[in-house]
């Protein structure tokens, strides 16, 4: 066994996470993966605003993340990075406000809303199906 090293877990064995929301719920589905992967992103953020206290005055946590740092992690242009924005807008999970000359956008990230679980939730269709199934049988 090869144990893993701290340049490992600094570097390459840092993870973001995706919600499944963005694939699953279909509300998002027509959501660009270059969206959802800046969302993610952009989430993944919120670590570093709050070790900075990055908190307004109505307890809502923003981070600041230029338009040059996501074209950068994303691989793609400025003029990209600000279509993807727009498209977080309208999906109501993303707002930017203005600081002022040559200062950064305070982002806030919104919150995904989960439609189909909130339609489905206490839908018992599944459970009918399975008490209709005659255990005795199967073995």
């Amino acid at each position: 066994m090869e144990r893993t090293k701290l340049n490992q877990v600094v570097t390459s064995e840092r993870f973001i996470m995706f919600p499944k929301a963005l694939f699953e719920d279909a509300y998002y589905k027509q959501m660009k993966l270059e969206s959802k992967v800046a969302y993610s992103i952009l989430r993944e953020r919120f670590k570093l605003s709050i070790s900075q206290h990055w908190v307004d005055s109505k307890g809502d946590v923003y981070l600041y993340y230029t338009n040059e740092n996501l074209a950068e992690i994303l691989g793609i242009g400025k003029d990209k990075v600000i279509r993807i924005k727009k498209e977080l807008h309208e999906y109501g999970l993303l707002e930017e406000e203005r600081q002022g000359f040559n200062k950064p956008n305070r982002i806030y990230v919104g919150n995904l809303e989960i439609r189909e679980f909130a339609e489905n939730y206490g839908n018992d269709s599944d459970t009918k199906v399975v008490a209709k199934y005659d255990f005795r049988k199967s073995q």
